[in-house]
């Protein structure tokens, strides 16, 4: 495939147009190769989860997606992280 960016050359013109490989992969196998490999488990999050900023647990803390309560109120089960799916 031949693409053509935006880079300018010496001469104040744009730069040649460059042969690039496309490559595509369909993304569910993606995410079956993320979600099987047993080295990222302490990476990634299934179960939601409440984070709190307090010791008392009065101040709620979102900082990342399984933090939200959408997380929590739409999952119907949770995984541990003890165990790959595939």
């Amino acid at each position: 495939m031949q693409i053509q960016g935006n880079r300018i050359d010496e001469n104040g013109g744009l730069m040649q147009p460059e042969n690039v490989e496309l490559w595509r992969r369909d993304p569910v196998d993606c995410i079956k190769s993320l979600l099987g490999n047993c080295a990222l488990r302490d990476y990634l999050a299934y179960a939601p989860e409440r984070v709190y900023a307090d010791y008392a647990g009065k101040v709620r803390k979102y900082s990342q997606m399984w933090t939200a309560d959408w997380w929590w109120d739409t999952q119907v089960s949770s995984l541990t992280h003890s165990h790959c799916l595939y």
